[in-house]
């Protein structure tokens, strides 16, 4: 509702600034009156217009369904909709009341309309009503009714020209109009445009009426006199046309205050216009001019709507576990002071910041705040300063760690520096969820995988001590393998299926000679090289698991997106929920947009889309 409502504002007031620049003094009233009457279409039709715009999105095929077992924890966005909201319901009842107030003021001002026509004498003249009245009022017209006074009536003091005024309100049923802007004003009272475009119709009824009576003859300077002896601010209804409209009158505990010009400002206003000629090119020329504006208006502030078609592209892909993508940046820096920043030379440190905006372009600082991490290594011990100032660097542009990784007369290790005090939530949530899962399994056969091995030991290495306290204890690893026994052979005939030991004796005439074989020695570990992991961390062999390959490449968001919807995720796109065909439609649409995924401790993983960078909450 709030949408709807700025958005008809906006288009009011467009439209109004065009009229008061382009056309208000222009003599081409008949334009001007649907003019007016189409912008009231407009601010009411424009903003529930529709446009549908049909996308072919593939079909996801899933080649297996994965069973998990969740907790039946309710997501935060989730929660916070339940969250009671009362200001929709007060604004609606403010909303409410003052249709209730403007709408017994219109039908209190109708109602005595009627009752003056049925209560006093009428005198019909061809198609027009003249309803006589005995109080002091000026002449003013409601449908083919012209009230007027009885006693100035019959007395002939009522100039023809006023009446010819009136006949032509009449005759043009310009009442129509004014009940029509009433009724809008009811449904919109808060708008202040509305009063004035109301002021805008009822004067341009003015316009055509003075129009008619010049056209019947009347000198314009006798009938600006008449105009002039009838500038008063007698009171007339408000749903009626009288020849002295002014202004905006609003009344307050009996008093009527009137606002914008007055009266006799209204009727030199009026001669103005009189005295104005339009020619015809002027008037073509200004019609074209509304075909682009409205044109932008339609495009500006009406709804487009996606509609997702099947498209006769397949995409399947199987589902495997969600691994939180970490992106790497590798800085080198050599004997000689030079900077590599992914193997590009650096001429000096304002091109690393450069250098560091050409990276990870699709994420915003909040996201690589939590998965970029940077790895520095040094040829040689490097200046602290010079340290210090790429670290400095590293911070403003959002980064989750740095590692130091120098000499061994440097560092002799890895150096890693905490940037932001320690994990996120969503990374200890992570966590605790691996830990819990390899915890619960036996020692004996328990297997860990190597990638969720990695992203413990990089959450446990980044967290504080605090955090390490709370955190589920890190899953201890499972002791190697015992070496194979060496085969025992019984004196007498080698079975056929014995194994042959390494360095078996020579058996003569089927007998076997009383020699025990050697058993197969077990292979040999090197000492082991411990990394700053907890007590119970696995320990790192050596020469096998020293040197990690370096993380595979990322998925892409499409790719992650189609991978959620295997495992039939929700999805939301600016807080509203989505279908996952809408979610690849929009992904497809808008590479750039930012995605969040949930889904620890739900029953479903959940999927959150939005052109807004996400506020990471911590």
């Amino acid at each position: 509702m709030l949408l709807y409502i700025l958005k008809s504002s906006a288009i009011l007031a467009i439209l109004l600034l065009f009229y008061k620049v382009f056309l208000e003094r222009e003599n081409m009233h008949t334009f001007k009156r649907f003019y007016l009457l189409g912008t009231l279409l407009a601010l009411c039709i424009i903003p529930f217009l529709t446009f549908v715009e049909y996308v072919e999105i593939p079909t996801v095929t899933p080649l297996m369904e994965q069973s998990t077992v969740h907790s039946l924890d309710v997501p935060s966005t989730l929660q916070e909709e339940m969250i009671t909201d009362y200001i929709p319901a007060f604004l609606w009842s403010i909303y409410v009341m003052g249709i209730i107030v403007f709408g017994f003021k219109f039908f209190k001002n109708l109602s005595q309309i009627i009752q003056r026509i049925r209560k006093n004498p009428k005198l019909r003249i061809n198609r027009i009503t003249n309803v006589l009245l005995r109080d002091r009022i000026i002449p003013h017209t409601f449908f083919n009714y012209i009230f007027l006074n009885k006693h100035k009536f019959e007395a002939k003091e009522i100039p023809s020209e006023v009446l010819l005024h009136e006949e032509t309100h009449a005759k043009q049923k310009h009442s129509l109009d004014v009940l029509l802007i009433e009724f809008i004003q009811v449904l919109f009272w808060f708008n202040p445009f509305i009063y004035t475009l109301k002021k805008l119709i009822k004067l341009n009824h003015e316009f055509l009426a003075d129009r008619e009576v010049l056209r019947k003859g009347v000198k314009p300077s006798k009938y600006q006199n008449i105009l002039l002896e009838f500038s008063s601010n007698s009171f007339q209804p408000q749903l009626a046309n009288a020849i002295n409209y002014s202004s905006t009158r609003l009344t307050v505990f009996g008093k009527t205050f009137s606002f914008g010009l007055s009266a006799v400002g209204q009727v030199k206003k009026r001669f103005t216009v009189m005295k104005t000629q339009t020619s015809k090119k002027s008037i073509v020329l200004r019609s074209l001019l509304i075909l682009p504006l409205f044109a932008l208006l339609l495009f500006g502030f009406s709804e487009k709507k996606l509609v997702e078609i099947p498209s006769p592209v397949e995409i399947t892909i199987p589902v495997t576990e969600q691994v939180t993508a970490v992106k790497t940046i590798e800085i080198r820096i050599t004997k000689k002071g030079e900077i590599l920043v992914q193997n590009k030379l650096l001429t000096s440190l304002d091109d690393l910041k450069s250098q560091l905006q050409k990276i990870n372009t699709n994420l915003t600082k909040e996201q690589r705040e939590n998965i970029v991490r940077v790895i520095i290594m040094p040829e040689a011990e490097p200046p602290m300063k010079l340290l210090k100032e790429i670290e400095a660097i590293l911070i403003d542009y959002g980064v989750a760690t740095i590692d130091v990784i120098g000499p061994e007369k440097f560092s002799n290790s890895k150096q890693q520096i905490k940037v932001q005090g320690g994990a996120t939530k969503e990374q200890i949530e992570e966590y605790n969820a691996l830990a819990k899962k390899y915890n619960a399994q036996p020692i004996n056969e328990r297997i860990i995988k190597k990638k969720e091995l990695e992203r413990l030991e990089y959450i446990y290495n980044i967290m504080t001590e605090k955090q390490k306290k709370k955190a589920v204890p890190f899953p201890e690893c499972p002791p190697p393998p015992p070496p194979p026994t060496a085969p025992k052979i019984a004196e007498g005939k080698i079975s056929a299926t014995s194994p042959q030991p390494p360095t078996a004796p020579k058996i003569s005439q089927g007998t076997v000679s009383n020699v025990t074989p050697v058993s197969p020695q077990a292979p040999k570990i090197a000492n082991a090289v411990m990394s700053n992991l907890p007590p119970n961390a696995p320990v790192v062999m050596k020469g096998e698991l020293s040197d990690i390959p370096p993380p595979p490449p990322p998925k892409s968001p499409m790719e992650h997106v189609v991978e959620m919807a295997r495992k039939d995720a929700l999805f939301y796109y600016e807080g509203k929920k989505i279908s996952s065909e809408k979610a690849i439609a929009l992904l497809k649409k808008d590479k750039k947009i930012n995605i969040r995924t949930k889904h620890k401790g739900l029953k479903k993983p959940v999927v959150e889309l939005s052109t807004k960078p996400f506020i990471i909450k911590k």
